[in-house]
């Protein structure tokens, strides 16, 4: 069954965490890319309605262990008693710190109140576009898949998860089609996939040499994604409902662009926040209400000449802070950005669905 919802929604931010002192993380050597030590959840922030998502400092509910596998950075945190293992896949460019981004903290502190775990690595790729590939199906030739399956294997040896856990993948951009391979090779290799989440992109061709994607797909498109084909991106959820799969479509619209998402980075104050908010009125971006002048594909993640970056933002921000804001409001506006405003959506689409 295909849901379309038409919401809003908003996007990703920068800011980073690392593991607590003395939690051990993963060695290249084999260790374990997660302690498996139970956390406190902490309690999930109300969502504001004009903004779409909660307007508090995101930070995560647990902290992540950080180690590596395979000489590849991992994030990860297992509770004792798993609901089910996400794998989580960066998009173009990033690393396995996508996981300590502000908007998937947010989604992922949800993810931990419904008790699941999650790991987070990164491409084969580590110059040039840091990107996974997304063209070759075999899980023999493709580095990053066969990795990939080396790592879930790993992780049910080492943690809380067995064979029987429910399993899924979550991508951004070029992630989200990674997530997309990777879930239709493990699935044609006999292992079992609960659900995917498809944030901002479908699956690639390689897919439909494995016999296309075969599993319950929750997608998130933006309204104003220049950078990616949202209509292209639909079509492709239609035909895996037409395979008799459950599906679920979410649309991020665009809206006003005001001081109150800002909250959400860490550190930021309510009078930076406004300051922000007239830095990009004063450059002619956005109107006195937050409403944009300017074409969507200004802000689009890729563009070199992309306005919004050249914008002279209060000083006092950390770097961190700046990609953080900037991130939010190509998020606020439905450009091409992971958000969180989905985020319980998600958990319950993958709550509803599992296969052990």
């Amino acid at each position: 069954m295909l849901v379309v919802a038409l919401l809003l929604t908003a996007g990703c931010g920068a800011a980073g965490t690392s593991h607590e002192p003395g939690t051990a993380g993963p060695s290249s050597g084999g260790g374990s890319p997660v302690a498996g030590t139970p956390g406190t959840p902490g309690r999930a922030a109300s969502v504001d309605p004009s903004v779409g998502v909660s307007i508090q400092p995101v930070r995560p509910a647990v902290p992540p262990d950080q180690g590596d596998f395979e000489g590849f950075a991992t994030y990860s945190y297992i509770p004792a008693h798993p609901a089910g293992i996400i794998y989580l896949f960066h998009g173009s460019g990033g690393s396995a710190d996508f996981a300590v981004k502000i908007e998937t903290v947010d989604v992922l502190n949800e993810m931990i109140g419904r008790g699941f775990g999650y790991v987070a690595t990164e491409s084969t790729e580590r110059s040039g576009g840091r990107r996974w590939d997304v063209d070759d199906p075999s899980l023999a030739s493709n580095p990053d898949l066969a990795r990939l399956d080396r790592l879930r294997r790993h992780v049910i040896e080492t943690t809380a998860i067995d064979p029987g856990t429910p399993t899924y993948g979550l991508g951004m951009s070029n992630g989200s089609a990674f997530a997309a391979l990777w879930a239709a090779a493990e699935s044609a290799a006999g292992v079992p996939i609960s659900g995917v989440a498809l944030y901002m992109a479908g699956p690639t061709k390689a897919v439909d040499r494995l016999g296309g994607l075969r599993v319950p797909t929750f997608m998130v498109v933006g309204v104003n994604d220049t950078v990616t084909r949202p209509a292209k991106q639909k079509a492709d959820l239609a035909a895996i409902a037409r395979a008799g799969f459950p599906t679920e479509l979410r649309e991020v619209s665009q809206r006003p662009v005001t001081s109150a998402r800002y909250l959400r980075v860490p550190g930021v104050t309510e009078a930076t926040a406004k300051a922000v908010v007239t830095a990009y009125q004063q450059a002619g971006l956005i109107d006195s209400a937050g409403a944009l002048l300017v074409s969507p594909s200004a802000g689009r993640a890729d563009a070199t000449d992309d306005p919004f970056r050249r914008i002279r933002l209060p000083a006092g921000l950390t770097p961190d802070q700046r990609t953080a804001i900037h991130a939010e409001t190509l998020a606020t506006i439905g450009a091409h950005q992971f958000n969180a405003e989905f985020k319980a959506q998600n958990a319950d689409f993958f709550a509803t669905h599992r296969i052990s």
